[in-house]
């Protein structure tokens, strides 16, 4: 067949496992193609501004042409109300604007608090002195017109048993106010984002929020606005937390299809006693949860059915706050059921969890994700113990993520009942060695034959005789396909001439280690920012711009 004469659900299938740059290469082709690039490219497209493309575009420039693109999407009612009634005159508003595709059809996620910056930028690039109240109008039409033309919810299946990822997010925060230190502290905060009531067009929109982040103590009136919009609200994550508010209380307790919650308080020593009862009150409905125990005691979940519980993350920031016996009275509490639990994840002192073994035994059939993270070095004879509590009830786990011991022996207690393991991932000591370097190959003698993937969270010193022990101790047992996610300090031609070996016998994967070896030698670390002394103020900007997207997708 040739290729020009594809259909177009075959284009959107080979599309979908193109690269972004890619996919514009595509765009240009005809148009044909450029209409399946793009309903690729603009299921969202703020991934089009933070992705790096072959071009000197910033962020904020590459923003300002999607809000172009869409406000040329506008109908022309809109547009005549615009250039009319609110005397915005400028190309995109008149009439004969028109670009080539529907672009709003194909988004499928919208975040407003980026599309109201967004918004700002596209104004000031354009030098109009509009004032405040024309920024809110422009904004308004533009989340109409996608929250209308769009697909968000018609891709949307609303399985009481399956999680549900939101579309339609707003982050309310003040990135200054951040960034200078002032989150905890008791003082409340304006966010950045209007008040729900200033955007009266909007309300019909906003009723159709499906995530809601704080990320400071926001001010109660805020969300008493949202209170009086939103019910469909499906994810809340509060990351503020230095104030036990009714107003957050009642947020929470209004959300008639809430399926996670998050909730953190930079204040550690603090319980958040209203919004705890809140959350108790969500607990037999909710899907995913993620607490701060103490924060919110563990005793909430006495007498609760949690059966619709599929993920549980439990992190004890103060132990100031919570006793062995709150531990030992969540593990072992009869009452408290967690029939469909598929993943938990524990950040502790091992020393809480004497009684794991009667948790896990209560989930061991649909356990399949354990996350096990120490907060402290601990005594050895505890460690073990642990182990032996976990090895019991995991021949079901699929992935295994723990805080390396500092004795490899520990964990191969573990390695020998998972059976199914696919994954497996070491995190960085708690600030104790640990002899991964010196035994690594030992742990390649125990791994199940199902492993795919074995990551460790820091960088490794192993010989080059130590990784050949390692790989062929892992072939000899019938390891094939695995890929590694770590990378060697001291990596050589002949680390490489023993990879490569291995990736001909089938016991490492070829797809994954030619990008490895790429990633290896290029030593990219992504995320670390070092700035020079030369850099300007604006590129620094751009850096923080840059970061900042990230955090809101």
């Amino acid at each position: 067949m040739i290729i020009q004469q594809f259909s177009p659900e075959l284009l959107t299938e080979i599309f979908g496992n193109l690269y972004i740059n890619d996919l514009l290469v595509c765009a240009l082709v005809n148009r044909k193609w450029s209409a399946n690039a793009m309903r690729i490219l603009w299921k969202c497209p703020i991934q089009l501004a933070t992705f790096p493309l072959k071009n000197t575009k910033s962020p904020q420039e590459k923003l300002c042409s999607i809000i172009s693109t869409i406000v040329k999407c506008l109908s022309i009612e809109v547009k005549n109300k615009l250039r009319n009634v609110y005397g915005i005159i400028i190309d995109e508003t008149k009439n004969e604007s028109v670009p080539m595709f529907d672009y709003c059809l194909f988004m499928e996620k919208l975040n407003f608090v980026i599309m109201f910056k967004a918004t700002l930028f596209w104004l000031n690039s354009l030098g109009c002195v509009t004032g405040l109240i024309y920024h809110h109008i422009i904004f308004q039409e533009i989340c109409n017109l996608v929250i209308i033309k769009s697909n968000i919810l018609n891709n949307q299946q609303r399985d009481t048993n399956k999680m549900t990822e939101a579309k339609i997010v707003l982050s309310a925060y003040n990135p200054k106010q951040m960034l200078e230190g002032e989150i905890c502290n008791r003082n409340y905060k304006e966010s950045d984002f209007p008040l729900p009531s200033h955007l009266p067009l909007m309300t019909q929109t906003l009723s159709r929020l499906e995530r809601v982040t704080l990320n400071t103590c926001i001010q109660p009136r805020f969300i008493y606005d949202l209170n009086n919009i939103c019910r469909n609200v499906l994810d809340i994550s509060i990351h503020c937390g230095c104030n036990d508010d009714q107003h957050l209380a009642d947020f929470i307790n209004n959300q008639e299809k809430l399926q996670k919650i998050v909730l953190f308080s930079f204040k550690s020593d603090i319980r958040l006693e209203k919004i705890s009862k809140a959350i108790k009150n969500k607990l037999e409905q909710l899907l995913s949860l993620n607490i701060s125990a103490g924060q919110v005691p563990l005793e909430i979940f006495n007498n609760k059915q949690c059966n619709q519980l599929i993920e549980l993350h439990l992190v004890d920031c103060d132990q100031s706050l919570t006793k062995l016996s709150d531990w030992n009275q969540f593990l072992c509490c009869n009452d408290t059921s967690f029939k469909n639990l598929k993943k938990l994840e524990l950040q502790c002192n091992i020393k809480n969890l004497e009684k794991i073994g009667t948790f896990l035994q209560k989930v061991s059939s649909s356990l399949r994700k354990l996350i096990l993270i120490r907060n402290n070095p601990e005594d050895q004879i505890l460690i073990d113990k642990f182990y032996k509590n976990v090895a019991k009830y995991s021949s079901n786990l699929i992935q295994l993520d723990l805080t390396i011991p500092e004795f490899i022996e520990s964990l191969i207690i573990i390695l020998p009942s998972c059976k199914k393991l696919e994954y497996l991932n070491l995190r960085d000591p708690c600030n104790q060695p640990n002899d991964l370097n010196e035994r690594f190959p030992l742990i390649g003698k125990y791994f199940p034959l199902s492993l795919k993937k074995f990551g460790v969270e820091f960088d490794l010193n192993v010989s080059k005789e130590k990784i050949e022990e390692f790989l062929n101790n892992c072939f000899n047992i019938g390891i094939r396909k695995l890929s590694l996610g770590f990378y060697f300090m001291d990596f050589t031609l002949d680390h490489e001439i023993i990879m490569r070996r291995h990736v001909q016998l089938g016991t490492l994967s070829s797809e994954f280690y030619e990008y490895w070896i790429k990633e290896q030698k290029e030593v990219i670390i992504e995320g670390n920012m070092i700035y020079d002394e030369n850099l300007t103020v604006q590129d620094k900007e751009k850096d923080y711009w840059f970061d900042f997207i990230r955090e809101c997708m």
